[in-house]
């Protein structure tokens, strides 16, 4: 006769399902999280009051840092801004003096006998000047319709 074996595997457990179960059931902790956003830069009143209770001065905190974000973003886009308008005037200050150069070289041409230089080196230098003016009014307009 055989002896019967012993298992190693734990004893099953009662589960939720069984009846006449012995254990109690144990407490449970239920845990709310509230979250509030807001749009903008500042918090709206309620708020900062609330950051008042933690800390007594968080509204004039956050309101300084908010001055100093707005004072920098304005600082940022002036000299943004300055920077655009001074390489729109180098650029348009350097193709007038080759405008100009170009049409110098095609009176020079003219001057000398070349009458086909002349009017090669003029007509190309006109017609990319008024090209340009167009393609620069005509991408203006683009812009306002978006």
């Amino acid at each position: 006769m055989r002896k019967p074996r012993r298992s190693s595997a734990p004893a099953r457990q009662a589960g939720p399902t069984d009846q006449g179960s012995s254990e109690t059931q144990r407490d449970r902790t239920v845990v709310v999280e509230r979250g509030v956003s807001w749009r903008g830069p500042l918090p709206p009143p309620a708020v900062l009051d609330d950051f008042r209770k933690l800390v007594p001065d968080a509204p004039e905190r956050i309101f300084r840092q908010w001055e100093g974000e707005s004072e920098h973003r304005r600082s940022y886009e002036k000299a943004a801004l300055e920077a655009s308008i001074r390489r729109d005037l180098i650029g348009q200050i350097s193709a007038t003096v080759f405008a100009l150069s170009a049409l110098a070289v095609s009176a020079f041409a003219l001057w000398m006998g070349e009458p086909w230089v002349a009017g090669t080196i003029g007509g190309g230098t006109i017609v990319s000047v008024v090209g340009a003016f167009l393609y620069r009014r005509g991408s203006g307009r683009t812009k306002d319709k978006q």
